[in-house]
């Protein structure tokens, strides 16, 4: 019977297997491979070509094992043996050794090959190739490896004795792990006539309420700009761009005035209210809440909710991945500012003035001044490393559309 299959159990009749329907991805794919336009798609071995790997591998390294042993004889010959064979055989020496640095090319650059190859997730034909692939990786590996340097650099000059951080060329990691330096820091740091933790909790004060602050004025007259027209609203976003493009160098004299007018000099506000206005916060938000779509604010307005509950309970979590980039960004700066032009009393001076203070000391406090430098950099670091994952998160679960 055509299209029926019988059960040899009971006899009773099964039905056929329904045939897989295709998407219209594959039926493209498909035509594609028949008109040419692209190579039909090969089943990759990864048994097979793992074992090729290991077969190639294999002879390139016993390619460089013997090359290196002959050029280990002919030394010891010219050392040891008759010094006219000796200088003959030592011509071979070059070729030797050319053949062994391009054994040990070659290996590593199959090697990569070949891990690349291995790993590589099955896929469909690719707009690139493999050797595609290794150039990325390579390139991507470059860049991680010059911008992680001056992170290594900084760490292991911290652990370094004080001979070894004089010591020319310098190296990237000590050869005698020692934790001197930070002790000598904390040594220097209760000798203060102002209790240390006085400058933390000045630091720790001036980045949390300049944060805060900065992050709820800025998410608020982002907000107003984004979502409603008014009359010279884009003139003032348009003054907020232009104040991108001068930097805290320049606008340090306007804001010391400013300041000094409103009495607020030798004040934790000198340090605050600049930071409040920071533009960098307003634009980012604003450029990020134009994407959230008009019907969730609509809906909301429908239902009764007022501006702030809007704004608090579905605008902010819905620009999570902005806000959280906004505190990097303002916690970096105001943990690195020392507010020396703005702050004169000692008692109310940042942890970053302190520190470079000590660093100031001459060379007897190098070492501590390489622990100060791993201390300052510490907690912007940290802050990064948490909100980055969860600014990944957001930006992958998040994507609404009108």
């Amino acid at each position: 019977m055509s299209g029926v299959n019988l059960n040899k159990q009971n006899g009773n009749p099964a039905p056929a297997a329904q045939p897989v329907k295709k998407t219209r991805a594959d039926i493209l794919h498909e035509q594609m491979v028949r008109n040419g336009e692209i190579k039909p798609v090969v089943k990759f071995n990864r048994g097979m070509f793992a074992l090729k790997a290991g077969i190639i591998l294999a002879v390139i390294t016993i390619i460089a094992v013997v090359a290196s042993w002959r050029v280990n004889v002919l030394e010891n010959n010219l050392l040891l043996g008759d010094k006219a064979e000796a200088l003959f055989d030592q011509s071979y020496a070059p070729v030797y050794r050319a053949v062994k640095l391009g054994a040990i090319v070659l290996g590593a650059l199959y090697l990569i090959y070949a891990v690349i190859r291995f790993i590589a997730p099955r896929r469909r034909k690719p707009n690139r190739s493999v050797f595609g692939d290794i150039g990325i990786y390579l390139m991507l590996t470059l860049v991680a490896v010059a911008m992680a340097f001056p992170l290594v650099f900084s760490i292991g000059s911290s652990l370094k004795p004080l001979d070894e951080l004089f010591r020319f060329p310098p190296t990237v990691f000590p050869r005698q792990v020692t934790l001197d330096n930070f002790s000598d820091l904390f040594v220097t740091m209760g000798q203060s006539w102002v209790p240390f933790t006085r400058y933390i909790t000045n630091t720790v004060l001036i980045t949390f309420v300049g944060t805060f602050g900065h992050l709820i004025i800025a998410s608020m007259a982002a907000f107003v700009l984004a979502k409603y027209d008014f009359p010279g609203g884009r003139t003032f976003f348009n003054v907020v761009v232009t104040c991108l493009m001068f930097s805290g160098y320049v606008t340090g004299i306007p804001n010391y005035v400013i300041m000094s007018r409103l009495k607020m000099i030798d004040t934790y506000w000198a340090v605050l209210l600049p930071a409040f206005a920071a533009p960098i916060g307003l634009f980012l938000m604003k450029q990020f809440m134009e994407g959230l779509p008009n019907s969730l604010i609509e809906a909301a307005h429908l239902d009764g909710a007022g501006e702030f509950r809007i704004f608090w309970n579905i605008v902010m979590p819905n620009v999570k991945p902005a806000w959280l980039t906004l505190i990097i960004f303002s916690v970096q700066g105001l943990w690195n500012t020392n507010a020396a032009t703005v702050i004169y009393s000692e008692a109310k001076k940042t942890l970053v003035y302190a520190l470079q203070q000590i660093q100031a000391g001459g060379i007897a406090r190098t070492g501590q001044a390489a622990a100060v430098t791993v201390i300052v950099m510490l907690v912007p670091i940290t802050i990064f490393i948490l909100s980055q994952s969860q600014i990944l998160e957001t930006m992958a679960s998040s994507g609404l559309k009108d």
